[in-house]
């Protein structure tokens, strides 16, 4: 879903895959019922491990994303680990690390990504952050779109034709034409099938 929504989406995860090769953590538009995108690389033991141990509760770099915004490398967050998360990341390849946390409307996104050798350099710290803060705007950013763009988006979304939709509206083929690319231009989307992978992770059918 994320690579249909984020222009060069999978060009950005190499870049992060080369600056932290021990894995990382996405999580877009956090609420109480969890994010609304994911998507990890952290190792599957890690994970396992995680989930088993409950370590969210715990750990000392999640909370840190609840309570602030901006970068840190984990060795800078001066906040407790009685839990032992960061010892036991360490012990799975993950010694060292950083993390980045977006605001946008009452919703948190962050990135958390690790690496075994070395700390993060500050032009490595640079590129995440800004390629990360990219990647939000693109999934906070909601502009309004009309009755009849949200219309035809519903009916692409659906998988009707653009025959089919002018005769479910009653509305020409070329008005179709026209609101799905205006509904496009606003969303900043390339193709139709974007435009509606945007509307839907932004809620505009909710």
């Amino acid at each position: 879903m994320l690579a249909q929504i984020i222009p060069d989406f999978e060009d950005g995860l190499a870049q992060i895959r080369e600056i932290a090769p021990a894995g990382f953590v996405l999580a877009f538009n956090i609420n109480w019922s969890g994010p609304e995108h994911l998507h990890s690389e952290f190792p599957k033991e890690w994970k396992e491990l995680y989930e088993r141990k409950n370590y969210f509760v715990a750990d000392p770099i999640f909370y840190w994303t609840l309570v602030s915004k901006g970068r840190k490398r984990w060795s800078e967050i001066a906040l407790p680990d009685v839990a032992g998360v960061l010892g036991s990341a360490a012990d799975h390849g993950m010694k060292f690390g950083s993390v980045f946390s977006e605001r946008r409307g009452g919703r948190r996104s962050f990135l958390t990504v690790a690496r075994g050798d070395r700390e993060l350099e500050e032009p490595e710290m640079i590129i995440l952050a800004d390629l990360f803060k990219s990647w939000v705007d693109v999934l906070t950013n909601r502009p309004a779109l009309s009755d009849g763009e949200m219309d035809v988006l519903a009916c692409l979304r659906d998988g009707l034709a653009q025959a089919d939709i002018a005769s479910k509206l009653d509305i020409s083929e070329s008005t179709v034409k026209q609101r799905a690319r205006r509904a496009m231009s606003k969303l900043g989307a390339a193709t139709r099938t974007q435009a509606v992978a945007l509307a839907v992770a932004k809620n505009y059918f909710d």
